[in-house]
């Protein structure tokens, strides 16, 4: 793995809060935990995404595998992929033993959802790849996904909204702005220690 990207989730890699946000503004925003771990045993790169609601931690609402890469122009790529079973790793970035049973089979790529992180002055900057058209449904409608996020030291920032593909009228999402986290927790991105253990 090249520097650039390891340094990248060397820094993402953790546990975020919006506990101070939701505070401050409970209408609009819900107190979320995300978490960011390295899958040890899959390819460098492999990265568990697990978002929850603080007042049910361990069933969360969303969980999936990234896969970062760098790109011949250093663009870092993240490769998104959804669990067929979910359910099955509900506690995968807190439990070593049930993330280890994650295998390549478990997961479906998500292709018009992959994301590119830019490296700039004020930290990372991520947008789902331009071109791609990345498809939710949501309330039994379907709408395209606008999403991003900005990564600087131990703050995270995000923004998801979903629209008509039509109409482009916004369906879903934040109507006050980005979620603003920051990082309680941190946690090594490191795939090197289950190399050692398979090698010995």
């Amino acid at each position: 793995m090249k520097y650039s990207t390891q340094k990248f989730l060397n820094l993402l890699c953790g546990e975020y809060s919006n506990q101070q946000q939701a505070l401050d503004n409970p209408p609009f925003f819900a107190h979320i935990f995300l978490r960011y771990k390295a899958i040890e045993h899959l390819q460098p790169g492999s990265i568990l995404l697990e978002q929850s609601y603080a007042v049910n931690p361990k069933n969360p609402y969303r969980l999936r595998m990234i896969r970062a890469e760098e790109t011949s122009t250093g663009v870092i790529k993240l490769r998104n992929h959804k669990f067929k079973n979910p359910e099955l790793f509900a506690t995968a970035t807190t439990d070593q033993n049930q993330r280890e049973k994650i295998n390549e089979s478990d997961l479906i790529s998500l292709n018009d959802c992959h994301y590119q992180v830019v490296e700039k002055i004020d930290g990372y900057h991520g947008d789902i790849e331009p071109g791609s058209c990345c498809m939710v449904r949501r309330d039994g409608k379907n709408t395209y996904l606008v999403s991003s996020f900005h990564l600087q030291e131990d703050k995270l920032s995000t923004l998801d909204r979903g629209y008509d593909p039509e109409t482009h009228e916004r369906l879903w999402g934040s109507v006050a702005g980005k979620f603003q986290f920051v990082r309680t927790t941190s946690w090594e991105a490191n795939w090197s220690y289950i190399d050692t253990r398979i090698r010995n």
